[in-house]
């Protein structure tokens, strides 16, 4: 499901980085801590596709693998607790070193 929608979403390394996908929230699930707020199913790996998807048309000069990081940590991290961010991080860093430091947020100038 991960990859056909990352191709859908235009993603050219779509098998590549929906193993990545799966093996972060396979991860999170067994790691972090048990919070009801935690969602790692099907309703949450469509949600950050959808971002993913959106990070893509917007910046098609970014790398694949730093959009997708970025659409995984920025939709996930508000979510993680205080006691969860250093293993959630950690496991991002991980798994996207090439590209981790160099994907800030994204911010909405006009919002924030």
């Amino acid at each position: 499901i991960m990859e056909n929608m990352l191709m859908a979403e235009g993603y050219a390394t779509a098998s590549a980085l929906a193993k990545k996908f799966f093996t972060l929230y396979r991860l999170l699930e067994d790691l972090l801590s048990r919070q009801r707020h935690y969602d790692w199913g099907l309703r949450a790996v469509k949600s950050v596709l959808v971002v993913a998807g959106a990070f893509k048309r917007g910046e098609a000069t970014q790398t694949e693998g730093g959009l997708l990081m970025r659409a995984l940590r920025d939709f996930n991290l508000p979510k993680v607790v205080l006691q969860d961010e250093q293993i959630f991080l950690g496991l991002l860093r991980d798994l996207f070193r090439e590209v981790y430091d160099s994907m800030p947020r994204r911010q909405d100038e006009a919002f924030e």
